[in-house]
């Protein structure tokens, strides 16, 4: 960082999307990370399809034009941290999506509340720093659900995300492919640099968030998602993001 003090460098805000609003594209002189405190975003950047749920949020380098919608039937508030671009020099220049957790949440809610009652400016700049290195650390990757066009892994990824067949096995699902166990391994990773059950997975929690929107009960979703055990659902969600299915709802 330069010698400019650190408020001076990093703004952090947070606003609400309305159901199915959306912002038209654009840029920023700044970097900007985004995440949502509820709900999913969808970003379009340079072309390329992002999602945004919760315990994942998105780096978009200074000069990205860029454009996003909320796909959820409930408001959203979202999060903004905005950095200047003489502090972005160690962020990459290239869009990426970062894990976040529970901490890093914890911190962003702090300093929107020290903000707001404008006390304690050491204190505030503080977790500023930390939230900088925060971000800095965090785990990086390219996508949180990546697509591919390839000719033969595209029809199997249209084949997972069939949410009426989340109650299926992947094996199941992947059984009339044409392709062996050890091809689709070499294509998922070449192309989404994920295997394909960790692919499914982050397409069940999609999924998983936008029903318990709508009122699904924990019970229900299980079942649909082919959990016998409630509890065996809620450890898989909790492992994804951070909340059990009821923290999140709330």
């Amino acid at each position: 960082m330069t010698a400019k003090p650190i408020e001076q460098q990093i703004e952090i805000f947070s606003k609400y999307y309305n159901p199915s609003e959306a912002v038209y594209p654009h840029s920023c002189l700044w970097g900007d990370f985004n995440f949502c405190l509820n709900g999913i975003f969808e970003y379009n950047i340079e072309g390329q399809h992002h999602l945004s749920p919760p315990s994942y949020g998105l780096w978009i380098p200074p000069q990205t034009e860029h454009c996003s919608a909320a796909i959820d039937d409930q408001p959203i508030h979202y999060a903004v941290i905005r950095i200047a671009p003489e502090a972005c020099v160690e962020f990459s220049d290239r869009t990426e999506v970062l894990s976040i957790r529970p901490f890093f949440r914890a911190l962003v809610e702090e300093a929107l509340e020290l903000k707001l009652k404008q006390t304690s400016v050491q204190h505030y700049r503080h977790i500023l720093q930390v939230i900088y290195d925060q971000l800095l650390t965090a785990p990086k990757h390219q996508h949180y659900l990546p697509q591919s066009h390839h000719s033969q892994l595209q029809p199997v990824l249209k084949r997972l995300s069939y949410t009426a067949d989340f109650h299926l096995s992947l094996q199941q699902c992947l059984k009339n492919t044409h392709l062996s166990e050890r091809q689709l391994l070499r294509l998922s990773q070449m192309e989404l640099q994920m295997s394909l059950s960790e692919w499914r997975n982050r397409a069940k929690i999609i999924y998983a968030l936008q029903q318990l929107k709508t009122g699904t009960s924990i019970k229900a979703l299980s079942y649909q998602l082919g959990y016998q055990h409630s509890s065996s659902f809620i450890e898989f969600f909790k492992r994804y993001t951070g909340k059990t299915p009821s923290q999140l709802r709330e």
